[in-house]
């Protein structure tokens, strides 16, 4: 069992909220490392309808207790629209997936997806620069990634999303910001994908298809996924099966953990009575 730091009156909390959140893989890292750098703290999951995060939010401006809150599905977008300020990636990806409440109650909202999930993959010996990358998905967190990976050098990036106006303004985004980078909107049948990346749903269900068809990507380096339910996904477990290498999406969501304790300014409160580390 991981450990969690002791609860006195003076702990302050970080809410992580979405809808369901039984998921979240954060909570027992997050504390652990709280508990370990005598941070009082604590992540705590908390469930919310989608219609309830705005009035949520507006609670949270008056909770001086609360540092910041974590966001997961489905509410990334709800909190872009929530919060009183925006990074710039942040409104790049029309999403946040983490807030700040600052000391006069106004809330910023950051987008670390992307840039965690390129360092997920530099973790695993996977560099960006030059290579062909496939993304499912252009929500919030696939827009993150997509833009995380061509800041990282990315020769093209293809863009699979069902909505088709979604893609449409990814891509013509991407042509326009990186012109450059071939960005499409379909597989070309004369590129070879180096890296998959699934940033859609897709996976959180037994029934649910693959992502995208494995046999097209035959000559993918890995394969990643931001699903954490289940640990490792249908389409992750045939890739390894297939004899390529795979990241799942607890991998992401660790390498963004270091990123989200300083954004709160808990990185700063090691040791009781604020001792710096």
């Amino acid at each position: 069992m991981q450990p969690v730091p002791e609860i006195t009156g003076k702990t302050v909390f970080i809410p992580l909220i979405g809808h369901p959140v039984e998921q979240v893989k954060s909570p027992g890292p997050v504390n652990a490392w709280f508990s370990d750098n005598d941070v009082g703290a604590v992540l705590i999951p908390v469930d919310i309808f989608p219609e309830k995060v705005a009035a949520f939010l507006d609670a949270i401006r008056g909770t001086p207790n609360c540092p910041g809150v974590s966001v997961t599905m489905p509410h990334k977008q709800a909190a872009y629209a929530g919060v009183d300020e925006l990074t710039d990636r942040a409104r790049r990806a029309e999403a946040v997936n983490i807030i700040r409440r600052n000391a006069d109650g106004t809330l910023l909202g950051d987008m670390v997806d992307g840039d965690a999930m390129v360092a997920a993959l530099a973790k695993n010996g996977v560099s960006i620069a030059g290579k062909s990358v496939l993304v499912v998905g252009a929500g919030g967190a696939g827009t993150a990634i997509v833009y995380a990976l061509a800041e990282a050098g990315a020769a093209a990036i293809i863009v699979i999303e069902r909505d088709r106006a979604k893609a449409d303004r990814l891509i013509g985004q991407l042509r326009r910001d990186y012109p450059r980078l071939q960005a499409h909107d379909a597989l070309p049948d004369d590129i070879d994908v180096e890296i998959a990346i699934n940033a859609s749903p897709s996976g959180m269900n037994a029934a649910d298809p693959h992502p995208f068809p494995l046999e097209r990507l035959t000559k993918a380096e890995i394969i990643a996924d931001a699903v954490t339910k289940p640990a490792v996904t249908p389409w992750l477990e045939e890739a390894r099966r297939r004899g390529i290498a795979i990241q799942p999406g607890a991998e992401m969501t660790l390498a963004q953990l270091p990123t989200q304790i300083a954004f709160w300014g808990l990185d700063k409160a090691c040791g009781q009575e604020g001792k710096r580390r």
